[in-house]
């Protein structure tokens, strides 16, 4: 039974429907897509967020202003058609399908922590309702199946234990339990073409994922792509071409091009990369990657050097503007950062070119006597470092004022890069920059393997926890309890 949605959200509806009737032209100005709604039994504790899936770029985090009592609001722009990660409570999460000048209003109850109850719980009103409803049923009757689900431990098994031909037919077997699911939503709900192919697409990422997480293992331990591995390379251009009607379904997009980038980028070297990008047959593919390969410079280490070197070729292939303008953005705005660095008023950089490691390491304990210190150690040139930066600030507004101080130490990084990054984030601390030399003294002092890697001292100067685990939101709670 459907839910009375508030005057506020009817008067809401109405306003933007009638105001959004370009939502289904697309063209070379992007338009604004509003996500709106009520959180029945809400928690004012608890967050809800949204997170758009750019095809070609990471998924965006969209601001999102929810009042006290669960209304909430969030816009942003966007070119295509795409879909949209709705979170509640941090790990309850559904899809949306939106267009460009939609209005999308969204009603769901929060009393529930169990993805399926509260997928049963939600409406909607306005652009594109019935085809989130349908789309919500296809997300109901996945997360049902446990067979679809995946499975840190049976997968980590499975790329132990199995071949590669073993493997793929592991995936098939995915593939094929989705197909089904897929077979039995159509027949048993007659949706429209719209969510009938995007939740078609949605069952690929069964393969995708899968993939993604048995490349990633192999590159660690060093495989190389010979020949053989051309069976997972034909399995992906099987999805090929990626036509208009497939944006949509953005988040599958995102893990295809991904998983096409990643079998390139490991086949090739750095040198032949790009133009295996340029070679690539499908025109519009070429275009996605084209833009990753960008993107990945310019979004993770903040550098605009591969942009500036090969624009020749960005100008030549990336011809779809919901690729090239967003990337010409990112460029400018990386440029700005590099050139004009903005840090943080309580941001403190502090001077280390001429201090040894032990000067560091001292002046660091000196500086925050009587202090709980967590110490970040990161680098421009490592995503997952730069994935954890948001966190990194969430933790500190929650301990502002208490007896702890945040510390980053970048390592084997530019210095204009290591700015421009402060300057995107904005985070506040003390601030130290190393040369390599000194970086790689103190990856031997503190036995860094890798980063991001993190120290967790108390106020007495003792290391009481450290490793890549001890991630900003975990070690709030731990910093929490060793303030009391």
């Amino acid at each position: 039974m459907r839910k009375i949605i508030p005057l506020w959200l009817t008067v809401f509806i109405t306003f933007f429907s009638n105001s959004n009737v370009m939502g289904n032209q697309y063209g070379n100005v992007p338009q604004k897509i509003t996500v709106a709604g009520k959180i029945e039994n809400y928690d004012p504790n608890q967050k809800i967020d949204l997170y758009a899936n750019r095809i070609g770029f990471d998924p965006e985090r969209i601001v999102t202003k929810t009042d006290s009592v669960g209304n909430f609001v969030a816009t942003f722009d966007s070119y295509i058609p795409l879909d949209a990660w709705v979170y509640y409570k941090k790990t309850l999460l559904f899809l949306v399908l939106l267009h460009p000048g939609d209005s999308l209003f969204i009603q769901f109850d929060g009393k529930y922590d169990d993805q399926l109850e509260l997928l049963k719980s939600v409406d909607f009103r306005g652009n594109r309702a019935n085809a989130n409803r349908y789309a919500t049923i296809f997300q109901q009757m996945f997360y049902s199946d446990k067979n679809l689900q995946y499975d840190w431990f049976e997968d980590s098994k499975s790329i132990k234990d199995y071949n590669k031909n073993q493997y793929l037919q592991f995936l098939d077997t995915l593939q094929q339990k989705g197909n089904k699911l897929y077979d039995k939503f159509v027949a048993e709900n007659n949706p429209d073409e719209e969510s009938k192919k995007w939740a078609q697409l949605f069952v690929e990422n069964a393969f995708y994922q899968n993939f993604d997480f048995y490349l990633y293992h192999n590159r660690k331990a060093g495989t190389k792509l010979d020949t053989t591995w051309t069976v997972f390379y034909d399995r992906l251009c099987n999805a090929l071409p990626v036509e208009p009607s497939k944006y949509i379904s953005a988040s599958s997009l995102w893990y295809l091009s991904k998983n096409l980038y990643s079998y390139i980028q490991n086949k090739f070297s750095d040198r032949e990369l790009l133009s295996a990008i340029e070679n690539f047959p499908d025109s519009l593919m070429r275009q996605i990657m084209l833009t990753t390969y960008f993107n990945n410079d310019l979004e993770y280490e903040q550098s605009i050097v591969r942009y500036e070197l090969d624009h020749d070729i960005a100008d030549k292939y990336i011809k779809e503007t919901f690729l090239k303008e967003p990337l010409l953005q990112k460029y400018f705005q990386i440029k700005s950062r590099i050139e004009n660095p903005q840090i943080y008023t309580e941001a403190v950089l502090k001077e280390a070119s001429n201090l040894s490691i032990n000067q560091i390491v001292n002046d660091i304990l000196q500086q925050n006597k009587g202090k709980v210190i967590y110490v970040d150690f990161w680098g421009t040139w490592c995503s997952p470092c730069i994935a954890e930066f948001p966190n990194s600030k969430i933790a500190e507004q929650e301990l502002r004022g208490k007896d702890v101080v945040f510390v980053y130490i970048c390592l084997e990084s530019a210095e204009k890069q290591w700015k421009a990054t402060l300057d995107k984030f904005q985070l506040g601390g003390q601030h130290y920059f190393l040369s390599n030399k000194q970086s790689a003294e103190i990856r031997k002092l503190f036995e860094l393997t890798g980063v991001p890697f993190y120290l967790l001292i108390d106020k007495d100067g003792v290391i009481k926890e450290s490793g890549n685990h001890l991630r900003p939101l975990v070690a709030k709670n731990k910093i929490k309890e060793m303030l009391k």
